[in-house]
């Protein structure tokens, strides 16, 4: 991917199927795909959304800071972090801001959902658990270490996360249902 450009690109022959410019860099943010649209983050301080089919622009969405934070896309909202400590949920279809949760530093992991809780980190070495839809805190973990960069990860049951900077360790949260 080139600096402000994002290109899709047909799977089975590698032909170029659009490319859609943008004022900042996509270099960090990983781009998410849902219900036929394509979301990235941007060095612009923008969250990008296209139509997955043309490349057409669908909207924008101007945060704080920059988004390295991939987007992460559950049931029409579109979670993403910033530069500004922010954690943003946006209306998938339309970009408008529903919640946004402010951590004590810079988000750069890109967040997961499941089962109604939306979970990121944080440079201030935290981990949070908010509620989906409300944005809520259900709770957070602080690890001791700062410029926690590791997106985490669920399965089975059980949420990991990699250690912060200067941190070896692996975190593991046993996720209960009444989250």
């Amino acid at each position: 991917m080139l600096r402000g450009s994002l290109n899709a690109l047909n799977a089975r022959t590698g032909d170029l199927v659009w490319n859609a410019n943008v004022s900042g860099g996509l270099n960090y943010s990983s781009p998410a795909v849902a219900n036929g649209t394509v979301y990235a983050g941007s060095t612009d301080s923008k969250v990008y959304a296209l139509d997955a089919t043309s490349g057409a622009l669908l909207w924008t969405y101007p945060t704080g800071g920059w988004v390295r934070s991939s987007p992460a896309v559950a049931n029409g909202i579109v979670y993403v972090g910033s530069y500004d400590k922010n954690l943003y949920a946006l209306d998938a279809r339309t970009g408008v801001k529903l919640w946004s949760y402010t951590s004590g530093d810079t988000v750069w992991s890109s967040p997961a959902v499941a089962n109604g809780v939306v979970y990121f980190t944080s440079w201030d070495g935290s981990m949070y658990a908010l509620n989906a839809r409300t944005g809520a805190r259900l709770w957070s973990y602080p690890t001791g270490y700062y410029e926690l960069l590791s997106s985490p990860a669920i399965a089975n049951g059980v949420l990991y996360v990699g250690g912060g900077y200067l941190d070896p360790s692996v975190y593991a949260f046993a996720l209960r249902r009444n989250h």
